[in-house]
């Protein structure tokens, strides 16, 4: 398929040409001519009627080809034959060489062969060889040309043809070639080259398919003679092919790729194999001279060091064609003592050609800096040396020396790299590369098994897969390959396998589902095993295959059907049952709808099993999440049934769903929830299933409920399923309307006689009367849904609100239209349709023009779009004194100061120059007070009003020019460029209408771009001050009355005004956005107006070359980042442009503005700042524009900074001043940064580490500080952007593997950069200064990245080199290091080697110092941490368990010899592996976690019982305050947690308590955590506990966050005052002391809530006096009330959140409490969406409903409750009135 084809990306072919028609024409005319009286035959009236529709489009013309086909397949032709010879065959033959692509073309190749076999002469042969007559027109192209003969190929006739003029076709096909390289020029290089890839294509497939015709002409090549045409042309054919392969800088990777593959053709022509084997080793692969064929032999820029090297690699093509060699040629011997290229010397011995080309790719795969392309190539390759390998392995027979031959290559080390190419490369930036390499994993193991089969070796290889399974398993499961690699696995290992590795993988597999791009891998993986578990475990499905397998229940299959449903469903319902929203979701859109196809009787066992089951594992506060998500995929599938429903609140029958139940779902707290009930009423697998009353209703409930959600994704879907809803209404609407004419048509017949008891006239009416209830339901529902939407676009309204309304009212539109319903697809005609839903109404569009002042851009552009939609003029607005007022009223708000206010004015501007003065002619004044002229003519009018507005923008230029301060305030310009923006972006320049009046548009566009320069021009000053934010101009300061204008603004005490604010940045701002809004004006017009070349057009090349200054001019002069940055874009545009050009000269100005620039970072004249200002958008608009995949400009730009970046500044050098090593650093920062260019600089991240990291030695502050920056956007770009917080979590790293694979550059450099500073450490452990610079980027690195499962010994990505040196840090005097090594040393250390290395860490030497030692046990916490936590861990962790525990035995009791911060960290290690042993129940089995509990309990004892009596000691030695003790508080602490940790495993706290009056607040604050977060009410010791929490907060706490914690602690207890010594009012009357008197807004936070805990228990007590029991609920309300309102800080929101929490249950049934009932409601409309959340659950759970609603909702329902009392009324109606009319300064 052509490039034209390609783009069409599957769009309609092209019409044929018109003067075929007209040669078809006179082809009928002269038969019928000659022979008037003749009946033409069907096929012959066919093409008459093709003639006849000329004119019409392709898909008709296309319709009586086919009718022309079908007759002339007809038996009957037979008597026609004169006239299929005289008419059909030359029309036919003629359409089909004269069709401009393959789709059109092969309408007529039935005809050609029917019409062949009439005649043994055809046109179709002469046409043929007229269309490869090299005098041929040049058109069609050579490209279509190559493409239509390979397409004659194709079948039967054609193919006859081509190789009857084989040798023609040969030579016409060679010398176009030839031609079209001698034609290469820039202006055609693009079509020349599209030529030159299909005409080697297309010989290619000559000499590859038809050896026969070819082999006579090319065997010449082992036996030239002289002046033998044939051998000249091989020869010159060859010469092509082999500089095509060489001159990559020239030709496109595709031509060469190709090019390469037919010199393999030509070398499978040779029938001597050893001279066809010869003439490839020593042309490609050994050092021999290279002999002249046919006087041609490859160049040595293509043989040599560079054709192997360059980045580009040209040897590529030729190695990967010659994969295709014959497998004789692959497989014969090569000669002994073959002296290979340098490059090759490292894979011998090599037995045959086969292996030769093999390691060849294996060096090409390992080359980390090829380009992208070249990359994708390398692999691509080896699938097909694979594919060859299989290939030849399956035709052998089973020849013992053919299969030795192919396979010997698989030998272990061979596959095992193969397999880690999947490991290695699967997360490439190249997407593409992850299939390539798929695809090498998967053809391996087939070769690997077809070589175990044929050599018997069967039990070695499932040993190998084996293994593969095991590492695979033990990978973590949130890396994409794993699942795509168990996936080829499944069925060459079978279910059984699987399940022994990991019993729990299909809940593994779900609970992975957390991540959406898992997710269609890991459902892929799920489906793969339960399908083949089908074909293994149920009778009758044995050799089922594919996705359509469905179960179906029978006596036989009952019992294994159930056990394979109980392989998935309980681990189902848990994840359903999650709290993560987004594994539900996922497990719901992904997983259950392929399974319930399968198995449809599981859908009504899961449901059984949901509302049944007693499963501990399921979570039953979110059965109804799992409930209606399995629902609707039920429905979806109907597997639920539309009657499925029912009113009763409870049903028998379980099959039956209350529509209860759907109503507590629209209402739900979850958003999923809402959405899944949606969908469920929205979608229907028949699209005209009618929508009953109840679910218009339940969707009338449920719309306005919903249309205020912030969520973006839930209004997305929210949108999406009301859209298929409206679809279906539409549908439904036509089937009924069809329906009811029907039924009133059979009843008009019937007419009156008819008896009014007959069945059919009774049916008949009742279903007319049905059909008719129906439509009437839903257009209700349709004019409810427009006025509702009409409501909510009120002044004021959210974004969330106007955006889902806006969205809502353009669905409506796309469906039912405007004025009229539009045509639905797939109609010829449009359908009758009841009625016209009333959208364009004027109330409508005055409300929309209304939202054109909308804040937010993208409510501002629906609302455009949508009213672009209705008629012209607008509804309401038609005389052309309304538009003119419309006009003024945008003019208003273009002329403002403020942002948003002028781009809605610009807004306005563009809708009436859309839809009055380009489409109506309507002569407007964008100004007032304007003295009216003569109305233009019609068609001058958009150029008229063009020029009006650019008359106000030249007024507002000169206003700049006179007076900026002055401008600023009352004539800004950025509005007009705004509106002029929206006028050039409306003019459709191959318009007639624009067309018509080039000179005068010529004329006006000129005058835009002049006036964008003297808009820059009039701005400059201020934006290029090195100062721009606080910049006057020098003109203002110069002038006393100037200065006083700008500081006085007439009031007295000189304050600024506040509604411009300060006047340097009222100029700033008018300043930087008039730049903005120019530079994006600019880019409208040089993006999209016709350049005048060779035909006419708006602006020229000179028009560009200007643009271009200006714009260069302002990125490198202005200093303002948001000025500089809304520049960046136009420049971008422009660069596209010219590098699009024809003319040489025009597209050349990039590549020297680029070296202008490059030229000027070493000038000495630039001097910018804030990381070199613009200089860097500059440079990388230009690289960045390139649309060759090449990045020729890129590389050249990169090597140069690179250099400049690494040359020393001068010793001397003026720090004060930009040095051009500054700028090159900030330059590649910002290149590394973009994300065009991602995957393309990602070659020079080596370079770019290595410079980072050296440049935080440099003695430049300015560099160092460059290089921290270049650092950071480094390792954002290889190891991609977090995916959560916490940049150490394993799905944010790389394995060490990986990585260096990736760079492996970087692996030499950055050993050696550490063992320079590790050498500097050492050498001066003792000083605090002596750290090397580069030691912290380094250690940095490493700690990014973490073991990998399949980490081997390579030199290249071996991490165990890293590990004494990193170890070695641990002797640092700063922490920082010691804790930066701690964390580097984890990825460098296997889970095989954790306990070694940990006992070798233990083993301190004796004259270790204090720091030494503490940073050996950072490390192995850090390695502990790193590793235990693993889930796939098993035997490493037992080997943990046995060996471990007497050396840090062994440590403990050398603890006297530790300092306190040393012995702090070792009982914190303890704590936590030894005591805690959460790493034990991490994500394991049930089976292994019982295991490891014994072993630790065995192997634990001794250590435990040691360190619990060091605990008890060292904490009861008293603590004298005035000897201070560093680190002693810590190690205090440490002791405390040791000893709660072991009361709370004993479930006895009693003895424990006395921590909690401890001296050190630390250890108080420790032990109080641990309790709260451990503690239960059955723990002997509880309530005096909570005795000890009373009295601390009662009497005071000294330090504030033990007093904050045990407020907290004492919400989750009930409160006894009956073993304390004061009462309930007491302790209530000191904590409202406490609330009141303290300053402290913690103390505030954390007694607010205990408030009303403590109220609530209170109002429990039945015999509290009344009367002081209001008084504390009028003060409670006081305080919740108070602490409530917007403006208040967030935690103490939180603080009265949690107060009403405790009180809920009281607040709806108290007269007392309407105060705290309307602060509810203010906070169910809180800003902060947990607020809203958590205020939604306390009331749902105050009012008991069945489950928690959404905030809205709740609103609701608060104030029905509040309006159900009296009493409460007027407060009521006081807070509505004053929440309607705002605040106080509004009302006047």
């Amino acid at each position: 398929m052509s490039r034209s084809e390609k783009a069409k990306a599957g769009g309609k072919p092209v019409k044929l040409p018109p003067s075929v028609f007209s040669n078809w024409k006179s082809v009928i005319n002269n038969y019928t001519e000659s022979d008037p009286e003749v009946e033409l035959a069907p096929v012959v009236t066919a093409l008459v009627r093709l003639v006849d529709c000329a004119d019409d489009p392709w898909e008709q013309q296309a319709v009586y080809i086919k009718k022309a086909t079908q007759a002339l397949n007809d038996k009957k032709n037979a008597v026609y034959k004169e006239q299929i010879i005289r008419v059909v065959e030359p029309i036919a033959s003629s359409g089909y060489f004269a069709a401009a692509e393959n789709l059109s073309r092969r309408h007529f190749i039935p005809l050609v062969e029917a019409s062949s076999k009439q005649t043994n002469e055809t046109s179709f042969a002469q046409l043929y060889k007229q269309y490869i007559s090299l005098g041929a027109q040049q058109e069609p192209s050579l490209a279509q040309r190559a493409l239509t003969i390979s397409a004659t190929l194709e079948f039967g006739y054609g193919k006859q043809i081509v190789l009857n003029a084989y040798h023609e076709t040969l030579v016409y096909l060679v010398t176009s070639l030839e031609q079209s390289i001698q034609q290469l020029d820039r202006a055609s290089l693009a079509d020349r080259m599209n030529d030159i890839l299909y005409l080697i294509k297309t010989l290619h497939i000559l000499l590859s398919r038809h050896t026969a015709q070819a082999q006579p002409i090319f065997v010449k090549i082992q036996d030239p003679q002289q002046n033998d045409p044939d051998a000249q042309l091989v020869a010159k054919l060859l010469n092509i092919l082999l500089t095509i392969c060489t001159e990559t800088d020239v030709y496109v990777r595709d031509c060469s790729q190709v090019a390469g593959m037919t010199i393999a053709a030509i070398v499978n022509m040779a029938t001597d194999v050893n001279f066809a084997r010869d003439l490839v080793l020593e042309w490609f692969f050994t050092t021999k001279e290279k002999r002249n064929i046919l006087g041609v032999a490859p160049k040595p820029t293509l043989t040599g060091e560079s054709g192997w090297t360059d980045r580009d690699v040209p040897m590529l093509s030729i190695v990967k064609g010659l994969v295709s060699i014959r497998a004789d040629v692959l497989l014969s011997k090569c000669p002994d003592n073959l002296e290979y290229i340098p490059t090759l010397k490292s894979f011998q011995p090599m037995k045959n050609l086969h292996e030769v080309l093999f390691f060849s790719i294996v060096y090409f795969c390992s080359k980390a800096d090829l380009q992208s392309a070249s990359k994708v190539a390398a692999f691509e390759s080896m699938s097909t040396w694979l594919i060859q390998c299989k290939s030849i392995m399956q035709s052998c027979g089973g020849d013992d020396l053919t299969m030795e031959a192919v396979s010997t290559v698989f030998q272990p080390q061979t596959v095992d790299r193969l397999v880690h190419y999947v490991w290695d490369h699967w997360d490439d930036p190249v997407d593409v590369i992850q299939h390539k390499v798929k695809a090498i994993f998967e053809i391996t193991l087939d070769a690997v098994e077809m070589k175990a089969i044929h050599f018997e070796e069967n039990e070695e290889y499932q040993l190998f897969l084996r293994k593969l399974l095991t590492n695979l398993i033990d990978m973590d499961w949130h890396r994409k390959v794993k699942y795509a690699l168990l996936n080829i696995l499944v069925p060459k290992l079978g279910t059984d396998v699987f399940l022994q590795a990991e019993p729990n993988i299909i809940w593994k597999c779900f609970r992975a589902m957390d991540s959406l791009i898992l997710s269609p891998q890991i459902t892929a993986l799920v489906m793969a095993l339960l399908n083949r578990r089908i074909t293994e475990t149920i009778p009758g499905y044995e050799n089922i295959k594919g996705q359509n397998m469905k179960l179906v229940e029978k006596p036989e299959t009952k019992v294994p059907i159930q056990q394979w449903v109980d392989l998935w469903s309980v681990p189902l319902l848990r994840v359903l049952t999650s709290s993560s929203e987004l594994l539900r979701k996922n497990i719901s859109n992904f997983i259950m709808q392929p399974l319930f196809r399968i198995c449809p009787q599981s859908f009504w066992t899961l449901m059984e099993k949901l509302q049944t089951d007693s499963d501990a594992l399921i979570n039953k506060e979110l059965r109804l999440h799992a409930f209606i998500a399995l629902l609707k995929v039920g429905r979806s599938l109907d597997i639920v049934s539309a009657d499925a429903y029912t009113l009763e609140k409870s049903s028998a029958n379980a099959r039956e769903i209350s529509v209860d139940t759907l109503r507590v779902a629209i209402y739900h707290l979850d958003p999923q929830v809402r959405l899944d009930v949606l969908g469920l009423m929205c979608e229907s697998r028949k699209a005209i299933t009618p929508i009953t009353k109840t679910e218009l209703e339940i969707l009338q409930e449920f719309i306005p409920l919903n249309m205020n959600c912030t969520s973006p994704e839930f209004r997305q879907t929210f949108c999406t399923h009301i859209s298929r809803l409206l679809y279906r209404l539409r549908g439904i609407f036509y089937a009924q309307y069809r329906s009811y004419k029907s039924c009133t048509a059979y009843l008009h017949r019937l007419g009156s006689k008819v008896d009014p008891d007959d069945k059919k006239y009774v049916n008949a009416r009742a279903e007319a009367n049905e059909a008719l209830d129906s439509m009437e339901n839903g257009k209700q529902f349709l004019y409810w849904l427009i006025k509702y939407i009409q409501t909510s676009l009120y002044p004021g309204a959210s974004y969330q609100r106007v955006a889902t309304a806006l969205r809502l009212l353009s669905t409506l539109i796309k469906i039912f239209g405007v004025t009229e319903l539009p045509v639905p697809v797939g109609f010829g005609d449009q359908p009758d349709f009841p009625f016209q839903v009333p959208v364009g109404t004027p109330q409508l569009t005055k409300i929309l023009i209304d939202t054109l002042m909308n804040p937010f851009d993208f409510n501002r552009v629906q609302a455009f779009d949508i009213l672009s939609q209705f008629p012209n003029p607008l509804p309401g607005i038609e005389a052309r004194q309304d538009a003119q007022h419309l006009l003024w009223w945008g003019l208003d708000n273009v002329v403002s100061t403020r942002a948003g206010e002028s781009d809605s004015g610009a807004m306005v501007f563009r809708l009436i120059f859309t839809k009055y003065v380009k489409e109506l002619g309507y002569d407007l004044y964008p100004e007032r007070d304007v003295k009216e002229k003569v109305a233009p003519a019609v068609d001058m009018a958009p150029v008229v009003f063009t020029e009006r507005l650019l008359d106000l923008l030249n007024k507002q230029v000169e206003a700049a020019k006179s007076n900026l301060l002055l401008a600023a305030q009352q004539h800004p310009m950025h509005g007009t460029l705004l509106a002029l923006q929206y006028i050039f972006r409306e003019l459709d320049y191959h318009h007639p209408s624009v067309r018509a009046k080039l000179k005068e548009w010529k004329k006006t566009h000129n005058r835009a771009l002049a006036m964008v320069h003297s808009v820059c021009t009039a701005v400059m000053d201020v934006l290029s001050n090195p100062s721009p934010e606080g910049n006057v101009p020098s003109s203002y300061r110069e002038m006393e009355e100037a200065i006083d204008d700008l500081i006085d603004d007439g009031d007295d005490d000189g304050a600024e005004d506040s509604s411009s604010g300060p006047k340097h940045q009222v100029i700033l701002s008018c300043c930087w956005r008039a730049v903005k809004e120019a530079s994006a004006l600019l880019e409208v017009i040089i993006s999209r107006a016709p350049v005048s070349r060779d035909r006419p057009g708006l602006i020229t090349a000179v028009d560009l070359k200007e643009s271009g200054v200006l714009l260069r001019t302002l990125l490198t002069s202005v200093r303002h980042r948001g000025a500089f940055s809304a520049v960046y874009p136009a420049y971008v545009s422009l660069n596209m442009r010219l590098l699009d050009s024809a003319d040489a000269n025009t597209a050349d100005l990039p590549a020297q503005w680029l070296e202008d620039n490059l030229a000027s970072i070493t000038s000495n004249n630039i001097s910018v700042t804030r990381r070199s200002a613009g200089l860097p958008l500059c440079i990388l608009a230009i690289v960045s524009s390139e649309r060759s995949s090449k990045k020729k400009m890129l590389d050249q730009t990169m090597r140069r900074l690179l250099e400049l970046a690494n040359q020393e500044p001068p010793p001397d050098a003026d720090q004060r001043i930009d040095m051009p090593q500054v700028h090159a650093y900030n330059i590649l920062r910002t290149i590394f940064m973009d994300a065009k260019l991602a995957t393309a600089v990602l070659g020079y991240a080596s370079d770019g580490f290595s410079l980072a990291i050296s440049g935080f030695s440099s003695s430049s502050w300015a560099i160092r500080n460059c290089a921290v920056m270049l650092f950071s956007t480094l390792l954002q770009r290889t190891f991609g952007t977090k995916k959560t917080r916490d940049e150490h979590s394993a799905v944010n790293k790389l394995t060490g593997r990986e990585f260096f694979t990736r760079y492996p550059q970087l692996h030499p450099y950055l050993l050696e950069q550490l063992e320079i500073a590790v050498d500097q450490l050492l050498a001066k452990s003792t000083a605090t200064s002596t750290v090397h610079p580069g030691l912290y980027p380094i250690l940095t690195l490493l700690s990014r990245l973490h073991p990998s499962v399949m980490d081997g010994a390579s030199q290249v990505t071996a991490m165990a080199p890293f590990v004494p040196l990193v170890t070695s840090c641990a002797v640092s005097a700063i922490f920082k290091t010691r804790e930066m090594a701690a964390r580097a040393l984890v990825p460098l250390i296997s889970s095989s080697d954790l306990a070694q290395t940990v006992l070798m860490l233990l083993d301190v030497p004796q004259e270790s110092t204090q720091n030494e030692i503490h940073g050996r046990l950072l490390q192995v916490q850090f390695l502990l941490r790193g590793h235990l936590y693993h889930p796939g861990l098993r035997d490493h962790l037992f080997d943990f368990v046995k060996r471990i525990p007497a050396a840090m035995l062994a440590t403990v009791l050398c603890a006297n010899m530790l300092s306190r911060v040393t012995y702090a960290l070792l009982l914190d290690i303890i704590s936590e592996f030894f005591f805690d042993c959460s790493w034990i129940s991490t994500d394991r089995d049930q089976g292994l976690i019982q295991e490891l509990n014994v072993a630790a309990e065995e192997n634990f004892e001794l250590l435990r019982r040691a360190v619990l009596d060091q605990c008890r000691q060292g904490i009861a030695e008293e603590v004298v305050p005035q000897q201070v003790v560093i680190g002693g508080f810590l190690a205090r602490r440490s002791m405390a947690q040791i000893l709660v940790q072991d009361a709370l495993e004993k479930q006895s706290i009693s003895d424990i308590l006395y921590l909690l009056d401890d001296i050190d607040y630390e250890v108080r604050l420790t032990c109080m955590t641990l309790l709260e977060k451990h503690s239960n009410s059955e723990m002997e010791g509880i309530n005096a506990l909570q005795e000890h929490l009373l009295i601390k907060t009662y009497k005071g706490e000294s330090n504030l966050n033990c007093f904050v914690l045990a407020a907290k602690f004492l919400l989750a207890l009930k409160i006894d005052f009956d073993r304390v010594h004061f009462t309930r009012i007491e302790y209530w009357n000191r904590l409202v002391e406490q609330f009141v008197s303290s300053r402290s807004q913690a103390v505030t936070e954390s007694v607010l809530p205990l408030l009303g805990s403590l109220l609530a228990q209170i109002m429990d007590d039945c015999g509290t006096e009344k009367d002081w029991l209001n008084q504390c609920i009028i003060l409670w309300s006081k305080y919740v009330v108070a602490n409530s309102s917007k403006e208040i800080t967030l935690p103490l929101r939180e603080a009265a959140v949690e107060s009403i929490r405790s009180m809920a249950m009281h607040i709806f049934e108290n007269e007392e409490t309407a105060r705290v009932q309307l602060t509810v409601t203010q906070l169910l409309q809180d800003d902060d969406i947990d607020i809203r959340t958590s205020v939604a659950e306390i009331v749902s759970k105050a009012l008991r409903l069945p489950a928690p609603v959404h905030p809205e909702r709740a609103t609701e329902l608060v104030y029905m409750n509040l309006s159900k009392s009296l009493h409460h009324l007027e407060e009521l109606s006081s807070s509505l009135v004053s929440g309607l009319l705002g605040e106080e300064n509004l009302r006047k």
